[in-house]
């Protein structure tokens, strides 16, 4: 199966097993030193056991990742199939986990043009009035002023995505942007995707 980035549609679907095989071997490092020491030194009360009970921490880091990203599922294949054909020329980015200290919302597609940000939310234990503005204040205070929507109608997911294609070179009339020097190849939209990824699991 090929390896679907962040973004990309069944990222998560990807992420689960590769998840999985960076937990198994942060489990196997500190396993073997603890496995080692109790040999070599005939007793579990030696300085490799206490190397691989610090050991043990990252593998206890992953795990909680990795349930995070059992947790949530990809977007099931026909409303996939149902949304990608309205993209047209926009930036459109899926399966953003968004998380914050408060509240933790599935953006299942987010579509960015110009100063337009909408996405489709099917998650209903998240909440999505608090992600929409806090997705909105992250962006704003990276200098992007932009007005985010967030939507849980596919339907009308698909009929704004078609209004933002159609509006395409009046949405990216006049908006001035100087590149990022980290991200010099990185357009305009490109960065508040970049910006979307980096607050999402």
């Amino acid at each position: 199966m090929k390896k679907a980035c962040k973004g990309e549609y069944g990222y998560f679907k990807s992420e689960r097993l590769r998840r999985f095989f960076v937990s198994l071997g942060l489990l196997a490092v500190p396993a073997l030193i603890l496995i080692t020491g109790i040999l070599y030194f005939g007793t579990e009360k030696n300085i490799m056991t206490v190397v691989a009970i610090v050991g043990f921490i990252p593998f206890a880091m992953s795990i909680v990742g990795l349930i995070m990203v059992f947790l949530h599922k990809s977007l099931p294949a026909e409303e996939y199939e149902k949304i990608s054909p309205h993209e047209g020329t926009l930036t459109v980015s899926y399966e953003l986990y968004v998380t914050s200290e408060k509240y933790s919302t599935m953006i299942d597609c987010a579509a960015i043009c110009g100063n337009t940000v909408v996405g489709y939310v099917t998650d209903k234990k998240g909440n999505m009035p608090f992600t929409q503005d806090q997705v909105q204040k992250v962006l704003r205070a990276n200098g992007f002023h932009v007005t985010v929507n967030l939507l849980d109608n596919i339907d009308h997911f698909t009929e704004r995505l078609d209004s933002m294609n159609s509006h395409a070179d009046y949405l990216r009339k006049d908006l001035t942007f100087t590149p990022d020097p980290k991200y010099p190849d990185f357009s305009r939209e490109e960065m508040i995707q970049h910006i979307l990824f980096q607050i999402s699991l």
